[in-house]
């Protein structure tokens, strides 16, 4: 049962973190570079020892999934100042990536025959997602780096 309160906890903090997502936020060395850490930290946290071979086919295609969907929400987030402040925002496009992602995720899982949600790999997702969306915003905006420094 802790397990499970723990999924519910970690599932719901992920879908409050991806709402803010699109209303005007300041960039923050926590959003960027803590929550992909977080992300890695909870699949770990989840991951079964050994990791069941048929869960190691579904991850590679899950992450493999994930890769271009989170090159995208870089491209779906744009920075801009907005009364003085340098804000992060991303449009409804990201919010549909999200759901896409985790429809997709649905879909191996069903093809695969897999029969119940594994938390590590869904956690494995947001990491990469996040990082690599953190990586694609700063090759677009190199001005990034330098707010980050004044905060």
């Amino acid at each position: 049962m802790p397990n499970l309160l723990y999924d519910i906890v970690g599932l719901g903090l992920f879908v409050v973190v991806i709402i803010r997502q699109v209303t005007p936020r300041r960039p923050t060395r926590l959003r960027l570079y803590i929550l992909p850490l977080l992300g890695l930290y909870w699949a770990y946290h989840t991951l079964p020892h050994p990791v069941p071979p048929e869960q190691i086919g579904t991850t590679l295609i899950s992450v493999g999934v994930s890769i271009p969907f989170a090159i995208m929400q870089g491209y779906f987030t744009r920075l801009y100042e907005k009364a003085g402040q340098w804000v992060l925002q991303g449009d409804w496009r990201y919010l549909v990536s999200w759901l896409v992602i985790f429809a997709l995720h649905g879909v191996i899982a069903v093809v695969l025959h897999q029969t119940m949600v594994i938390t590590w790999e869904i956690a494995l997702e947001i990491a990469i997602v996040w990082g690599l969306r953190s990586v694609v915003l700063h090759l677009r905006y190199p001005q990034l780096s330098r707010i980050l420094a004044k905060r």
